[in-house]
């Protein structure tokens, strides 16, 4: 048999929740699978992955693979009962209805998400020109399927995040009471379920979000964190090259969130810092004698004359205007006589 899925990262066989399950429900049952990590859903007859062949058989939904393995002898829940069984059935419903929207919301309508994470990371791994077309796609596909899911309570975009969160918050809280404890949600052995469950938190749990909502109430939940932690730890053991660039990529994140968040004072200090070696020049110019400042009297005309001068000419000329207009009445009189 051979199962195609999406490639992995941040210490995840792969980052899909559906090829996670169903890799999950293969090392759980021990089916001798081919694992083929690929990076173009179009290869896939519905455009999506996961791809599971064998023989002339071929499927690409998680329950057609679960049901596939267990009629050919590579179940998981032949041994619990029928309560059991008919928890699997109320569990996975919960999920698909309380969780499932939320982590669409966050993977692929949640804006800061969306342009730093998800369409990045798809891009780099599709082939041209997939890397443009899908993930603004599914983008889009996603933003009405959620638009029409919860258009009928008339909902704001932040009413509807809101309520989004608070279900798969709930979802979360009632998984984490069920399992409790235990190793599985069913005991000492994994069933479907921890397929099915760990399928959908292990991506949340390791996935470098910038909005960290949902992330931070899930590791709040210490059983399902170790839940993760374990199945990932026994089933899906890193390599030492894989632990090697596992710690690199973080020690890099780490340094691009600290310069994140360290620009604003960056940026003012450096401000700061050229301001002062700025003044610092120019007082080490002027004490050097490499700058000097000359005044230039600006009283002073072109061929050096003061214009004092000239101010008295202008004002002598005044003056006479003056006299004309009255400012001396003897003179004015005398005049008078005279024509007389």
């Amino acid at each position: 048999m051979e199962l195609k899925v999406w490639h992995g990262d941040w210490g995840l066989p792969s980052i899909d929740h559906h090829c996670l399950a169903v890799m999950a429900y293969c090392k759980f049952s021990e089916a001798p699978v081919t694992l083929t990590k690929c990076g173009n859903p179009w290869k896939s007859p519905s455009g999506e992955l996961p791809v599971l062949k064998h023989d002339k058989a071929l499927m690409t939904k998680v329950n057609e693979i679960f049901n596939y393995l267990r009629q050919n002898r590579w179940g998981l829940d032949h041994e619990l009962t029928t309560k059991q069984c008919a928890d699997i059935v109320a569990f996975t419903a919960l999920i698909e209805d309380k969780l499932v929207p939320a982590l669409l919301y966050l993977w692929w309508v949640d804006s800061k998400t969306y342009l730093e994470l998800t369409r990045p990371w798809f891009s780099s791994r599709l082939p041209f020109p997939l890397n443009f077309y899908l993930p603004l796609k599914k983008h889009k596909d996603y933003v009405n399927y959620l638009n029409q899911a919860y258009n009928a309570d008339n909902l704001t975009e932040t009413e509807r995040e809101q309520k989004v969160y608070k279900d798969a918050k709930e979802c979360l809280n009632i998984l984490s009471s069920k399992l409790g404890n235990k190793d599985y949600f069913f005991g000492n052995s994994p069933s479907s379920l921890d397929a099915v469950v760990f399928g959908y938190l292990a991506p949340l749990l390791k996935a470098p979000f910038p909005n960290t909502v949902l992330q931070t109430h899930l590791k709040s939940c210490h059983d399902l964190t170790r839940y993760c932690e374990r199945i990932l730890s026994k089933y899906f053991p890193l390599t030492p090259e894989e632990e090697t660039e596992l710690r690199k990529s973080e020690e890099e994140r780490r340094h691009q969130q600290t310069d994140i968040s360290e620009f604003p004072n960056k940026r003012r200090n450096m401000m700061i810092a050229g301001a002062v070696a700025l003044t610092a020049m120019m007082g080490y110019a002027f004490l050097s004698g490499l700058i000097e400042i000359k005044i230039v009297d600006e009283d002073k005309n072109e061929n050096g004359t003061n214009l004092s001068r000239s101010y008295d000419a202008f004002h002598d000329v005044l003056g006479d205007d003056d006299d004309d207009d009255g400012s001396n009445p003897g003179s004015k009189q005398d005049g008078q006589e005279g024509n007389e």
